[in-house]
């Protein structure tokens, strides 16, 4: 996606959705309350906490570190100050990783040499990893295939810590992964397949969701 057209993927969003984004982003995003009041707060979101009575309560730190309380239904406006910080959040996937990302560099042939290297760590049984051509098409497509990859790494890596783990593992010669709107996994006699939304921001927590899926199949 070119820099200067990636404000085209961001999706509306509730005031609640957006504040939830940005206190679950691991880095500091600036932002810019109005309140109904007529007051105008910028800074860093600080917490976000709901009492008894499901009324949420905003704490927000001002650049010369005052800190605001209010609650979420005295926001008018929201206006986030570094909107290419949160590309993924505010395309809501459509846009899968941090522009920043897009600088680095891996074409098909590194992709494919890479793999190669990768099938080799992950069990000396395995002989094929098979991807659908389309999936190399663009580099956000084949930075989230090493992704995937690296992930399903890390939990073999968990999986196979003791005997029973690596009795069960060692089965598996094929690895398929796929195209597919939910992630969904599947073991048919030696060959393991995985299917998500490559083309998608992928779950931050792929490695743990891939073991789980992996104990429920083996």
């Amino acid at each position: 996606m070119e820099k200067t057209n990636y404000y085209k993927a961001f999706v509306a969003q509730t005031q609640e959705e957006i504040l939830q984004a940005v206190f679950e982003k691991d880095e500091n995003i600036i932002i810019a309350i109005s309140l109904h009041n007529g007051a105008y707060l910028e800074g860093i979101l600080l917490d976000i906490t709901e009492d008894d009575s499901a009324q949420k309560s905003i704490c927000l730190l001002s650049n010369d570190e005052q800190v605001s309380f209010f609650s979420l239904h005295s926001v008018t406006l929201i206006t986030i100050k570094q909107p290419k910080k949160m590309l993924v959040e505010l395309s809501k996937g459509t846009i899968s990783r941090p522009l920043s990302s897009e600088n680095k560099e891996l074409t098909v042939l590194q992709l494919k040499r890479w793999l190669n290297t990768e099938k080799s760590l992950l069990g000396n049984q395995i002989k094929e990893i098979n991807l659908d051509a389309t999936t190399f098409d663009t580099l956000n497509n084949r930075l989230n295939i090493q992704d995937i990859f690296a992930a399903l790494k890390n939990a073999i890596d968990q999986l196979t810590k003791d005997t029973l783990g690596q009795e069960a593992w060692k089965n598996i010669e094929t690895i398929n992964l796929q195209q597919a709107e939910t992630l969904q996994l599947s073991i048919h006699a030696e060959t393991l397949s995985i299917a998500l939304a490559i083309d998608k921001a992928l779950p931050k927590n792929l490695s743990n969701i891939l073991e789980e899926k992996l104990l429920q199949q083996l």
